[in-house]
């Protein structure tokens, strides 16, 4: 038997944190003597005390590590547990390499003209008369997450209807506000042909930028239009719109290139 002190020293894991274990069930001692409530561990549980360390080392929640350590002996469980952690922290390391990019730019634009907001000014505002066609469309509120599955859902409906697009398609956004959870879009498509199940959408004049790279980048986009509306004495004349010029389904989100329009009218 290892005392507490013992077990500490040999696990590097603090008395406090070995008491807090106990206390939530998920390192318990092996003998506690009702005399002095002295904690004493079996030497096999310096096996567990590392394969606690090692989760946590892959940041598993102990809560996360209590459920694993009680269904110890099922590999499944393990296995699928760690195989979820790997693909979120792959998402995350994917996040920092990028969050990283733009920092070391916005160094860079800091250390040659002191403006990490100069970026502003390289998005280009164009006036366009935005063509009309007939759309298929379906409007729904959704999940932002979603969105490429009620794109498919759209396309598979213009299959099976033997309908042929006649351009990109297009979301036009109706929510009031930013709500991802429940945001209420209309997902269409331009078709060649007009049906029974068609709209003709006419936006009219547009103010439209363009946007390259990461959806993230879309608030500057909305934000320098709103601006060029309000210099130039115009006010928005409907809800706003995206084109997608490359396909979101094969096109890494770099390359992405989408057409941000805003219709618009004088005041």
């Amino acid at each position: 038997m290892l005392t507490i002190g013992e077990f500490s020293k040999i696990s590097h894991l603090t008395l406090k944190t070995l008491r807090y274990y106990d206390e939530i069930g998920l390192l318990k001692p092996d003998f506690i003597d009702a005399n002095n409530n002295y904690r004493y561990y079996n030497i096999s549980q310096l096996e567990t005390a590392l394969l606690i360390a090692r989760l946590k080392n892959y940041l598993f929640s102990l809560e996360d590590i209590k459920i694993i350590l009680t269904n110890r002996e099922d590999i499944e469980l393990l296995s699928n547990k760690m195989k979820i952690k790997q693909e979120n922290l792959t998402q995350q390391l994917t996040i920092y390499s990028s969050m990283l990019k733009e920092l070391k730019l916005d160094i860079q634009v800091l250390d040659k003209d002191g403006n990490i907001m100069s970026y502003l000014d390289q998005i280009e505002i164009k006036l366009v008369d935005h063509v009309a066609y007939d759309i298929f469309s379906q409007r729904k509120k959704i999940n932002t997450a979603d969105f490429l599955k009620h794109f498919s859902e759209l396309f598979s409906k213009i299959l099976f209807r033997n309908l042929s697009p006649s351009a990109k398609p297009l979301t036009i956004f109706h929510s009031s506000e930013y709500e991802p959870d429940n945001y209420d879009v209309e997902i269409a498509i331009p078709l060649t042909n007009a049906t029974n199940e068609t709209k003709v959408f006419n936006p009219g004049v547009c103010a439209m930028a363009t946007l390259i790279g990461s959806y993230d980048k879309l608030p500057s986009i909305h934000t320098k239009l709103h601006v060029w509306i309000n210099e130039n004495n115009y006010k928005l004349n409907g809800a706003p719109f995206e084109v997608y010029q490359t396909d979101p389904y094969s096109t890494q989100e770099d390359n992405s290139i989408i057409e941000v329009f805003f219709p618009i009218k004088y005041k």
